[in-house]
């Protein structure tokens, strides 16, 4: 997981005008333009406690990352009688430099910046609370329209542990993180992946946190969660992104695996199954979209599950080349066909999926 630090607010606006130009197509007339409607625009700020932009903070282990198109929007529309205060808080303690820190409106007061404001008007809270900046970003982002995403909520939780909170998700999100630092995979979503300054730093990265966290429910000390990684990853080593496909199906065996006394599985039996597996489809993601393919033969028009088509689909790839492991499966109605001859056109020899 990358280091996430905090950053001026005027440094981040410079890199946005920077990003505008280069991919937005927003160029120096358009930008002079706004500044100049902006700056002589005939309403003026709703009152409220002017506080400099120089002087606030934006913490990016709390906030979401900047979506530039969203501050080129408000740009382009600016009217000051709808720039509600910034929410901010202004941290009382004597570990640390006292800061603004900005917990909602970074776009806004990003956007007022490189229209060349320097003041905005801004609502601070003094605490002592070193979690409350955390505290009310979800509060007012998890509650309103935009909610936040499960990276976010991370994220956050993440801060949290690491400011004494012992609350179980806390714990449970720095146990998650542990594995994947441990294993040298990022958990990050698509979007951070593609953003070359917040991006991680290793190889392989996975994106679906839902299960990453069901993974550290099935077993609190990480062992579930490091076990179905480490199987991906060393048998199908040439995939950036780890398949959350393959995850979710090793991850339901093992949970069908717990609920009766005579499935129970050997160690080492995940790497043993994609290993088995990978002789008829030789990476994850043909396995994923063979099995979507497979679901549509069987079942044609029906909902996708991914829990119950995925572990099938592994169990009975795993049984068409001999794999001895009596592996379970969600019963006789939920089977798809493969090991039956039942497969649709092309899925056996493999062909490559789009």
């Amino acid at each position: 997981m990358a280091q996430r630090l905090r950053r001026k607010l005027t440094e981040v606006a410079t890199e946005v005008e920077q990003q505008l130009k280069a991919y937005y197509n927003v160029t120096d007339d358009q930008l002079a333009s706004w500044r100049h409607k902006a700056q002589n625009h005939r309403y003026t700020f709703p009152v409220s406690k002017m506080v400099p932009i120089a002087d606030i903070w934006i913490d990016y282990e709390v906030q979401r990352d900047v979506i530039y198109d969203h501050i080129r929007k408000i740009m382009k529309a600016w009217d000051p009688r709808i720039c509600s205060p910034v929410s901010a808080c202004r941290l009382i303690t004597t570990e640390v430099e006292v800061t603004i820190d900005a917990y909602d409106g970074q776009h806004r007061t990003v956007a007022a910046a490189i229209l060349g404001f320097v003041e905005i008007p801004c609502a601070v809270v003094e605490t002592e609370d070193k979690n409350f900046a955390s505290f009310a970003f979800e509060q007012l982002n998890d509650t309103g329209v935009k909610r936040l995403g499960p990276a976010d909520l991370h994220r956050n939780a993440l801060v949290r542990y690491k400011n004494g909170s012992p609350e179980i998700k806390n714990v449970r999100a720095r146990t998650m993180q542990d594995q994947f630092d441990a294993l040298g995979i990022d958990l990050e979503d698509k979007n951070t992946r593609k953003n070359v300054n917040l991006r991680g730093p290793n190889e392989y990265f996975f994106s679906h946190f839902k299960y990453a966290q069901k993974g550290i429910e099935a077993d609190e000390s990480g062992k579930v969660l490091n076990n179905i990684l480490g199987a991906i990853q060393q048998v199908f080593q040439m995939q950036e992104e780890i398949d959350q496909g393959v995850y979710i199906g090793l991850y339901e065996l093992h949970r069908l695996s717990k609920t009766n006394v005579r499935d129970q599985l050997p160690e080492g039996w995940m790497e043993d199954v994609l290993t088995i597996v990978k002789k008829t489809f030789k990476s994850s993601r043909v396995v994923h979209g063979k099995a979507k393919l497979q679901h549509q033969h069987v079942t044609p028009g029906a909902a996708w599950d991914a829990p119950r088509v995925m572990s099938n689909f592994l169990r009975e790839a795993y049984m068409l080349n001999g794999g001895e492991l009596n592996l379970p499966y969600h019963g006789e109605g939920s089977k798809l066909g493969i090991v039956d001859g039942n497969h649709v056109k092309g899925l056996i020899p493999e062909q490559e999926v789009a």
